[in-house]
């Protein structure tokens, strides 16, 4: 509520972040480079719908207890899932460019109408080299959206997401941030979940899933979708 973030330590073993890891750069393989080819000169993949492309290893991103637990305490309300994606930072090839922005659709200034959260899974060390998320502490109470001012004055500098691998970065989505430049040659793996309110229209359509994949579901699995 303070600063519009938190960070949440030790939540997946180093084991269990290197075979995800492992598991997304052969999913990754598989797929046609148009499908997920998401600003790769300025150095970021991502890889969208995670949990249709392969369910039964993502599918327990979505309603991880301890962030449904803060999702339902910020919130107060039913929410869904926007998307679930994974995201890997890489050198860019290009001149590092990328704009700050919110998430939202809404630049809310009260807290308690929160529309968007986003929990980051951090599969590697999220360091100041390998493109670590930037973030503008407090500015969720701004009522702006950074993406549509032509100037931005900043009050605070902002601050970069240091985070061990196997934390969990939850953050509001009217939070200024920004992708950070990843200057070193490691890749840095990361899970997005993205949550909105229940009347918010998400980006997929998730009803969808087919009859497969709606027998795998749990019922907040089914909620969410």
């Amino acid at each position: 509520k303070k600063n519009g973030y938190v960070i949440i330590k030790n939540q997946l073993s180093a084991k269990k972040c290197n075979d995800i890891k492992n598991h997304l750069v052969k999913l990754k393989n598989k797929i046609d480079e148009k499908k997920f080819n998401h600003n790769l000169p300025f150095g970021q993949l991502t890889i969208r719908d995670l949990v249709l492309r392969d369910t039964k290893n993502y599918i327990k991103f979505i309603d991880y207890k301890p962030v449904m637990n803060i999702l339902k305490k910020v919130f107060k309300d039913e929410f869904i899932l926007e998307n679930c994606m994974a995201s890997c930072s890489m050198k860019p090839t290009k001149k590092f460019k990328r704009p700050i922005h919110i998430d939202s659709h809404l630049p809310i200034k009260e807290f308690e109408n929160t529309t968007d959260i986003v929990a980051i899974f951090c599969l590697d060390d999220f360091t100041s080299q390998n493109g670590s998320t930037r973030i503008w502490p407090k500015t969720h109470k701004s009522g702006k959206r950074a993406q549509n001012l032509s100037k931005i004055n900043l009050d605070t500098k902002y601050k970069l997401l240091t985070a061990k691998k196997g934390s969990i970065i939850i953050f509001l989505g009217q939070l200024w941030h920004q992708i950070g430049e990843n200057t070193s040659n490691e890749d840095r793996w990361s899970i997005f979940s993205h949550y909105k309110r229940w009347w918010i229209k998400p980006s997929t359509d998730f009803t969808k899933c087919g009859e497969k994949i709606f027998k795998m579901l749990n019922y907040n699995q089914k909620k969410l979708f």
